[in-house]
Formats: C-alpha cells, sequence, structure tokens
C-alpha cells in the first residue's frame, strides 16, 4: 500500500487525484492534501510519505521551490502540471514520473503500477544486521541495528537505548541518524524519537499517544503519525 500526499492550488485537481485513488484504494491511500504550498511543507515533514503528487505551478511558492525547501526528501516525488514545458526542469529535479494535466486515469494507473514496481521491501536480515556507527566519549561504537530498541533526541545529543538495558548518548543529533538506519525497520513517530518497529509490544491511546517499547518505555507518537505508526506496525509484520 503506498501513502501519498497531494498538493495542488486547485481543488479540483486534488479532488481528480482522490478520485482515482479510491478507485484503486487497495493499492494507495492519500493520506493527507493541501492547497497550500507552505502547509504541504509540514505535511511532508510529519507524515512522511511514499509519494507526493505535487503541482508545479503556485502562487507564492512553485513545486520546485518547495522541494528545495525540504529536510525529508525519502519519498517518490510526482509533479503535475497544465505547462508541458516544465517537463526537463522536472526531470532535472529527479522527479520519478510527470503527470500532465488534465490527468487522465489511465496516465494515473500507469504512473502507479510504476510507483508500486518500486515500492520499498520488507526488512532483511541484512539490514537488521546492518551495523550503524555512533561516536561516543570514549571512542566509537559499531552496532546492529537489530539491538537497537530505540533513540531519542537531548539537546544536541542522541540517547540510543539498546537491548539488555543498554543505554549509550551520541554526540550528534539525532537527524544526524535518521538517515543511517533502516527506513524500513525505524520510524520517526515523534520529533524527539526514533523506534524500532520490531521492539514495538502496545499502542497505548489513554492520555496521550505512546508506543510500549520492549523495554518498557513509552515514547510518545505524534498525534498526526498515529495513521501512519499503525500502518507500518501493520507491514512490518
Amino acid at each position: 500500500m503506498i501513502r501519498a500526499i497531494v498538493i495542488d492550488d486547485e481543488e479540483a485537481g486534488i479532488d481528480t487525484l482522490k478520485i482515482f485513488a479510491s478507485r484503486n484504494s487497495d493499492r494507495i491511500k492519500i493520506i493527507a492534501s493541501t492547497t497550500q504550498a507552505e502547509d504541504g511543507i509540514a505535511l511532508i515533514e510529519d507524515y512522511r510519505p511514499d509519494v507526493v503528487f505535487l503541482d508545479i505551478s503556485m502562487p507564492k511558492m512553485n513545486g520546485f521551490d518547495l522541494v528545495e525547501q525540504l529536510s525529508f526528501r525519502d519519498f517518490k516525488l510526482v509533479f503535475t502540471t497544465a505547462h508541458q514545458e516544465y517537463a526537463i526542469r522536472a526531470i532535472k529535479q529527479r522527479a520519478f514520473d510527470y503527470l500532465l494535466k488534465p490527468i487522465d486515469e489511465h496516465s494515473f494507473c500507469t504512473c502507479l503500477d510504476e510507483l508500486l514496481k518500486n515500492e520499498k521491501p520488507l526488512v532483511s536480515k541484512v539490514e537488521s544486521n546492518a551495523l550503524i556507527e555512533i561516536q561516543v566519549k570514549d571512542g566509537i561504537l559499531f552496532i546492529q541495528q537489530k539491538e537497537i530498541i530505540r533513540l531519542e533526541a537531548s539537546r544536541s545529543y542522541t540517547e540510543f537505548y539498546l537491548d539488555h538495558g543498554i543505554k549509550h548518548v551520541a554526540s550528534k543529533g539525532i537527524k544526524e541518524f535518521e538517515s543511517k538506519l533502516s527506513p524500513n525497520l525505524f520510524y520517526r513517530c515523534h520529533k524527539s524519537h526514533i523506534i524500532n518497529l520490531q521492539k514495538v509490544r502496545k499502542f497505548i491511546n489513554h492520555d496521550g499517544l505512546f508506543a510500549l517499547m520492549s523495554d518498557g518505555s513509552l515514547p510518545l507518537i505524534s498525534k498526526l503519525q498515529k495513521d501512519e505508526f499503525l500502518n507500518r506496525l501493520k507491514e512490518i509484520g
């Protein structure tokens, strides 16, 4: 199942993609949409989708400018526009696809077929056993990713919580490690927390949203992340 965000300054453009997506509900889900480019940046950073359908011609900020302002870019980018002359620039932006408006259902489904071919696989043993390097006070540690329960931001440092009650404090911020961890195994459920999905024991929805981890800890889950978090748990099997 692909999780998508649609950003288009015209409601009609969003509605068209929602209709096509509803007819392919077993393959794609539009988890958020907006007509405001600025809001689109926040949605992408918060929801971390698999694909973004992005209009190019928008007031205040066009699609190309929006992409430049993103810190999270681990998604497939599909530009949508009525202006064919943008095609070359879209390719240079490493867009996955380019849909010309008015978008027809055949073009959408062809794009969806290609997206599914490139969908991320489930966690492999190679990913679980992969090492991550962290700098600590007295040197450098090399830890297998499967041993990590969770990471927690602590100002400019990152606290690593491992199996068997082991804890290490790394001298870099949590953002430094996010791109080095397996995206299929780890999930950033909150701005201060990254968790190993295989170590989640329970979802708690009482006086806030929390993930009960294998070590008994309770990292917070952002309200915006709830649905995605639960979907990711199902995928991890």
